[in-house]
This record gives C-alpha cells, sequence and structure tokens, in this order.
C-alpha cells in the first residue's frame, strides 16, 4: 500500500509541535531520549530496530525497547542522548566510522514527548539507517556489538506491523492483544505484540547477532503455548508499542493536526505547570505512590480538570481506518 519512500517522506515532513517551553515537558532533571532507527527489510518495508533489555538492569528488565536513556547532563540535546545511547547499548558507531561502512544515519524528524511510567519525559528520535551505495538505501551487512550490561539480544519488526486495522492481512507477529489499564484514574490503552524469536523475515545482519535473552516470564496459558512453539517470543508492548503505533500513523499520514495527538506533551505540561512534578531528580511523594499504582494517588488530584478531560481522551487509540480516509 505504501513504499518505505512514502513512509520516510512523511516521517521527513512530519510537523513536530511547538506549543509549550521545552522546560516545561522535557524539565531537565527528568530528560530522556530513545532513537527509532529505520532501515530497509528484505522485502523493501521499512523496519525498526528492536532491543531487549537485560535482565540485571532494575528499571523495566527484560522488556523489549527501543535504545535510549536518561541525559548526562543539561546540555545533552534529544539525539546527543539518543546516539549516546544506541552507542554504549548496541555498539551504533558514530557517523564517521558509519561512512568508513558506506552507512549513513540520517536524521528524519523528532516526535512530541511521552511519559514513562517512572516520570521520565522521553523524547523520541526518529532515524534512517541506510547504505549509502544502494539506490534504495538496503543494508547487506552491519555489524552491532551488544552490551550485555544493558541489552540481551536485538531484532526488528515492520513498522507498519503496529497499526493493524490498515496493515490486517501482512504482519509478522503471531498474537496481537488490547486491553486498557487505569493509571491514575485514566484508563491507557495497553497493546502487546508477540513476535516469534526466529523470525524468517528478518535480515541476516541482524539474526548474526548472539541472542543473550531468557524467556518471557508469561502468566497466560494461551501466551505460554505461543512461547513453545516458537521457540521463544518477544512482547512488544508499553510505551514502546505506543511509540512505534502512533510512528506508524503519521508515516501514512503525513500530518497529525486536526486528526490524533500523538505523545504526552499537554499532561507533562500540567505535571510540572500546575502539579509541581518532574522538577527534582528524586521522585516526589505523590509520584512515588503513581509508580507504585496506589490507589490514594491520580492525576485529578494535581491537574486541573480540563487537562485531566483532554488528557483522558488523548491518550486513546486514535481510529486508523477513519485517519487514512480523511
Amino acid at each position: 500500500m505504501f513504499t518505505a519512500t512514502e513512509l520516510i517522506a512523511n516521517i521527513r515532513n512530519y510537523a513536530l509541535p511547538s506549543i509549550y517551553p521545552t522546560q516545561s515537558i522535557w524539565p531537565k532533571h527528568r530528560r530522556s531520549a530513545v532513537m527509532i532507527i529505520l532501515f530497509i527489510g528484505n522485502y523493501g518495508e521499512l523496519r525498526v530496530l528492536l532491543t531487549k533489555r537485560s535482565r540485571g538492569l532494575r528499571a523495566f528488565s527484560g522488556h523489549v525497547s527501543l535504545p535510549g536513556g536518561k541525559a548526562d547532563n543539561f546540555i545533552e540535546s534529544p539525539i546527543e542522548i539518543a546516539r549516546r545511547e544506541s552507542f554504549e547499548e548496541i555498539g551504533l558507531n558514530y557517523d564517521d566510522d558509519l561512512n568508513i561502512q558506506g552507512l549513513e544515519l540520517e536524521h528524519l524528524n523528532l516526535l512530541p514527548c511521552y511519559l514513562s511510567r517512572t516520570f521520565l519525559s522521553v523524547r523520541p528520535v526518529v532515524c534512517f539507517l541506510k547504505n549509502i551505495n544502494q539506490i534504495d538505501g538496503k543494508i547487506s551487512n552491519m555489524k552491532f556489538i551488544l552490551n550485555p550490561g544493558e541489552t540481551s539480544s536485538i531484532f526488528s519488526i515492520p513498522l507498519l506491523d503496529l497499526i493493524t486495522q490498515i496493515n490486517s492481512s501482512n504482519h509478522e507477529y503471531i498474537k496481537m492483544t488490547n486491553a486498557t489499564h487505569k493509571w491514575g484514574l485514566i484508563p491507557w490503552p495497553i497493546q502487546h505484540y508477540f513476535y516469534p524469536t526466529i523470525n524468517k523475515h528478518e535480515v541476516s545482519w541482524l539474526e548474526e547477532v548472539v541472542d543473550l535473552s531468557s524467556d518471557e516470564e508469561i502468566q497466560d496459558n494461551d501466551i505460554k503455548g505461543l512461547l513453545k512453539k516458537n521457540g521463544g517470543i518477544k512482547d512488544v508492548w508499553g510505551l514502546t508499542a505506543r511509540i512505534l503505533y502512533d510512528l506508524a500513523l503519521v508515516s501514512i499520514k503525513g500530518s497529525t493536526k486536526g486528526t490524533f495527538t500523538i505523545g504526552n506533551e499537554n499532561l507533562i505540561y500540567g505535571l510540572t505547570e500546575f502539579g509541581g512534578q518532574m522538577l527534582e531528580n528524586k521522585r516526589s511523594d505523590w509520584e512515588s505512590g503513581m509508580i507504585v499504582d496506589n490507589i490514594n494517588h491520580d492525576f485529578s488530584q494535581i491537574l486541573p480538570r480540563y487537562i485531566f478531560n483532554k488528557v483522558a481522551k488523548e491518550v486513546k487509540l486514535p481510529n486508523q481506518t477513519s485517519i487514512i480516509a480523511e
């Protein structure tokens, strides 16, 4: 339906909203960034690089994620954070070394900030990794060196897998589930995309990277059956899935103006400017309660009603079919 060239052009042309001051939506003590690395797959499809976090990490251990992390200081830009973390986690070289290999990491765009469950403001940086010697940019050889203290495996999925209403008959996941979880009195949609660890569609240069990850800790019997049948699964869910879901919609639409809102900048603005949260490195008592889902803590306690209502509407998944029709 869409070529990789069209998808990349739409991402490149996306106009990042500029409504609030940076310090209100990307507060200096809670700054983080993730890198969305796109590349061309075996069949000309646009794919995204994902990692699985090491079990030894304190936060989100064993989760599928995008390369990234917190700012080291107050002057690092989102791109600098994402590049540094990608080098540390998966050994993605900087520009000069990439160019020697005939590769280029093109910065396409930024996405609005998202709120993590640990009250970090996460800025996604979207890049396209390409072979500068090929017209289509397809990569035939690439070496990654995983940092076992942070990353246990690396793999990829098609970007458009995330928007199943549009791409329902052509996906690589073996199961997808939808649910909601009420956090802070707001129902948040939770999507899980389960991928086989051994994926016949994977590019060869990622298959060569040794998978150090252990099996998912699954409670659901149906998912346990999929794990056993497929020799392991990778569960793409949570904030990572939502960021990629939104990017997939941007890639087919180009503009989100007047159709749907991505990111959580209205929420983060409300938290910093009205709630007095996310202003220090240490979590406040309210934030600590929210992190552990304490029923005595919720967003309505610190957000003005109009922001609370706006956020409750924004976090719902946009209707993919109606967006395409517009």
